[in-house]
């Protein structure tokens, strides 16, 4: 997404002091889906910039914005923001070189920090795939089928991202198509699902950083939905690894370390965040 240009109604805003420079070779990245703004919790947005200042990270992939509370996330660390009004936001200790914003694939918006374009995505939640096969009891059809928004949506987020070394990272709303195999089939209503938002970006050369480090999808599997929600009327909820970062940039941009985090009492989402820490 070299050259691009900023968006209008997009703004930079620095909360506090200059960020400290991190190791010029390094970027940790966070995705967090905070359960509109930390308004779900009590004192909501302290418990989110807290956890943000523990993990590490760099920059983060906000989704679920409610009113001013990227703002006010970027407020409590010191550091930079997008203000985009939508349902994502970026924050970063470190300066943006470039930013944009789009309306395809549902609302995307992305920042340029150390000559990489970062991404935060939310892809659509209806029709979501994991009811259909483990409360419908769908055919491989319907489920394909009912899929069909989340494939445009990650298609129009390729298009957009173009050819340049890239990390996107948000809450896709989907499962991966590397989690739903014949060696997890049991613990996901007996089905192997190619699911089709993931499969598209991994044709397109993406990787995911997490399952790079944790290949064994049975033995880790890296559930990120949901660490609240257990039962659906009655019904155990799937749990299923949703929030991901992907990302592309050949020999120059690898993963070296990638978790969830989150939980407990005090954590202040009903999704666990995902952290990635990549050389450049």
């Amino acid at each position: 997404m070299a050259g691009l240009a900023l968006a209008t109604g997009l703004t930079l805003g620095v909360a506090g002091p200059a960020p400290t420079a991190s190791a010029a070779d390094t970027l940790t990245v966070m995705s967090f889906n905070t359960w509109l703004g930390g308004t779900k919790v009590t004192d909501g947005v302290n418990k989110i910039a807290a956890e943000i200042t523990k993990a590490g990270a760099d920059v983060v992939s906000l989704q679920e914005y409610s009113a001013d509370s990227t703002q006010k996330i970027a407020a409590k660390l010191g550091w930079y923001a997008t203000n985009t009004g939508t349902d994502v936001d970026i924050v970063s200790r470190l300066p943006f070189e470039g930013e944009d914003w789009t309306a395809g694939g549902g609302g995307t918006v992305a920042v340029k920090i150390k000559g990489v374009w970062i991404y935060s995505v939310h892809l659509d939640y209806t029709k979501y795939g994991p009811y259909n096969a483990c409360f419908d009891n769908d055919s491989y059809a319907t489920i394909y089928a009912d899929e069909a928004n989340r494939k445009k949506q990650a298609q129009e987020i390729l298009d957009w991202a173009g050819s340049s070394p890239a990390i996107i990272a948000g809450d896709f709303n989907t499962p991966s198509h590397m989690d739903w195999t014949a060696d997890t089939q049991a613990v996901h209503c007996n089905s192997v699902v190619q699911w089709p938002a993931t499969q598209i970006f991994a044709d397109a050369g993406y990787s995911d950083a997490y399952r790079k480090v944790n290949p064994d999808e049975a033995t880790v599997p890296g559930n990120t939905w949901s660490p609240v929600v257990k039962t659906n009327q009655g019904r155990p909820e799937p749990q299923d690894r949703i929030d991901l970062i992907l990302y592309r940039g050949g020999p120059t941009l690898n993963v070296t370390s990638a978790r969830t985090w989150g939980g407990g009492s005090n954590w202040p989402s009903d999704h666990l965040a995902v952290v990635a820490k990549f050389n450049l």
